[in-house]
């Protein structure tokens, strides 16, 4: 069994003399997160991820990914206000919003059957719908190469959604390709992940397994035993959502099989195609499933304490500030830095998740980048 990394912060450790470590919320392989206080901001309180990195030349390449994170703005996604690299402790720091609340994950599991209803799903996974298309719009696209129910955050104010963790960090090279086996959750992971290169496809494999999941209370059988089945001529195993759950309208059925489709191909083209359908069904009058004692998915009440492994810095605190109602730090309080090594070719400084329109982001060769992006960092 690969026992977990040492963690480089310990609790009450001040990082950049500035960064108070006031819990650790989670680890894994690529390092850890931490919930920290920040002594020049009052009241504020921030996640704190740690990404191994012992190669100078890694560190290059993940504070460029910091500076093409930092210039996302969606309210859907975690911001992202700062990353520096700590070469003493050969990591990369990045410093982002802290989301409490407890992931759909939890929460379908305290409902009967394990599965919500359509009209509930379509509420919830609306702006992860659209968070999703907002990344795969970037020049280059973001690939998130994780969306399942734990990766997505319900926070415990009532606000919509919040897609977490895109720390499945693969092993950066600069000579890597796009073809390496990546690791992925089982049920999740699109068959790409574990034979060929990953793209926005990848997204809507992952998108489709989760609204599986969500409706039916099963998870997806793993696409690696799926292509495995298939290539010694036997059937799809896949069981059909119809199967499980013979109320959902067909249509919906359809839509998620053609998304959980091996080829990536078959898949729809983009989120968008696919979301819009799965709308139409609910405005049809496709749905609502009815599911008796459904729980409030928005009450603080049903939140809970993440699992202490968990690689996200979203968790239950009882008075933690969520996304909305805490005031974000001005360009005067220096999140507006990506804190750099020697990086000639990376674009220069932007201002923060202002209003202003988005700054295009040239991608230098030289920052070891692939047409589809996928973060090794954000979370």
């Amino acid at each position: 069994m690969q026992e977990e990394p040492q963690t480089k912060f310990a609790q009450g450790r001040i990082v950049r003399d500035r960064y108070i470590i006031e819990d650790l919320l989670g680890q894994g392989g690529f390092g850890a997160v931490y919930r920290v206080k920040d002594r020049r901001v009052k009241g504020n309180v921030f996640a704190l991820k740690e990404v191994e990195a012992p190669e100078r030349h890694q560190r290059e390449s993940f504070l460029f990914e910091g500076e093409v994170l930092r210039r996302l703005d969606h309210p859907a996604l975690p911001r992202v206000y700062r990353v520096f690299d700590e070469p003493e402790n050969k990591l990369i720091c990045i410093l982002m919003d802290y989301v409490a609340g407890p992931n759909l994950e939890q929460l379908r599991n305290k409902q009967p059957g394990k599965r919500f209803s359509l009209a509930r799903v379509v509420e919830m996974m609306a702006p992860i719908a659209d968070a999703l298309s907002y990344l795969h719009a970037q020049k280059p696209p973001i690939i998130h190469r994780d969306v399942k129910p734990s990766n997505i955050i319900i926070p415990t104010s009532g606000e919509s959604a919040v897609l977490v963790d895109f720390g499945i960090a693969k092993e950066y090279d600069q000579e890597a390709t796009t073809t390496a086996v990546r690791h992925c959750s089982p049920g999740y992971g699109a068959p790409e992940q574990y034979t060929s290169g990953t793209g926005t496809p990848t997204d809507i494999y992952g998108f489709g397994a989760t609204l599986y999941t969500l409706l039916t209370g099963v998870v997806p059988i793993d696409a690696l035993y799926r292509i495995t089945r298939i290539s010694v001529n036997r059937a799809d195993p896949l069981v059909p959502v119809q199967q499980i759950v013979p109320e959902i309208p067909a249509a919906v059925a359809d839509a998620i099989q053609r998304a959980l489709a091996v080829n990536s191909n078959d898949r729809f083209a983009t989120i968008k195609e696919f979301w819009s359908l799965m709308e139409s069904q609910v405005v049809a009058g496709g749905g609502p499933i009815t599911e008796p004692g459904h729980e409030n998915v928005s009450s603080p009440e049903h939140a809970e304490v993440l699992p202490a492994g968990l690689p996200m810095a979203a968790v239950q605190l009882a008075n933690a500030h969520t996304l909305s109602d805490r005031p974000y730090p001005s360009t005067g309080d220096d999140y507006t830095e990506v804190d750099t090594l020697s990086m000639n070719d990376a674009p220069g400084s932007a201002p923060s998740h202002s209003n202003m329109p988005p700054v295009p982001l040239v991608v230098p060769a030289s920052a070891g980048l692939h047409p589809c992006w996928q973060s090794s960092l954000y979370c």
